[in-house]
């Protein structure tokens, strides 16, 4: 890609990306809202855990 760009300036404002760069960001862009998701899901079962958790406690403590 340093190669394609060498010769364009990406700043200038009538520049359109090629498809080479837009395939680029594209595949970025899904790799950290996969990594976010991954790390979203694993916050979630954490949580829900712990409230499972504290929820069956509750209960016991309750009606020993």
């Amino acid at each position: 890609m340093a190669n394609m760009t060498k010769n364009r300036d990406l700043m200038a404002p009538e520049t359109e990306p090629t498809d080479a760069e837009l395939q680029i960001v594209m595949k970025e862009a899904l790799d950290l809202a996969m990594a976010r998701k991954q790390q979203s899901d694993i916050w979630m079962r954490r949580q829900l855990l712990e409230t499972v958790d504290q929820v069956r406690s509750a209960c016991q403590a309750a009606h020993p």
